[in-house]
């Protein structure tokens, strides 16, 4: 499954802490935002990482799943590789 995942910290240490997380389950699109291609699993593992981190009266993390149309739709232009449909999906 897709995941937009969008983070908001106060304190600069643990954005920065968040953001090596983040990147280790993938791609910063904008400062504070990821995509990320993750299992049941994986998604939990991420969420609990970053609730290690977090300060729960301060910062803020949003998980947004993606559906196979949100994918083959998005576009962009600069930086960055994007996460491609995968074999499973046909795009017409």
């Amino acid at each position: 499954m897709h995941y937009l995942v969008i983070t908001d910290i106060s304190d600069p240490r643990r954005l920065r802490l968040a953001a090596r997380v983040c990147e280790r389950w993938g791609e910063r699109v904008q400062e504070s935002v990821y995509l990320m291609e993750l299992d049941t699993e994986e998604l939990f593992q991420l969420q609990t990482a970053l609730h290690k981190i977090l300060h729960h009266n301060e910062d803020s993390a949003r998980y947004y799943p993606l559906c196979a149309m949100d994918i083959a739709r998005s576009s962009g232009e600069g930086l960055g590789r994007g996460l491609q449909p995968g074999a499973a999906h046909w795009i017409i």
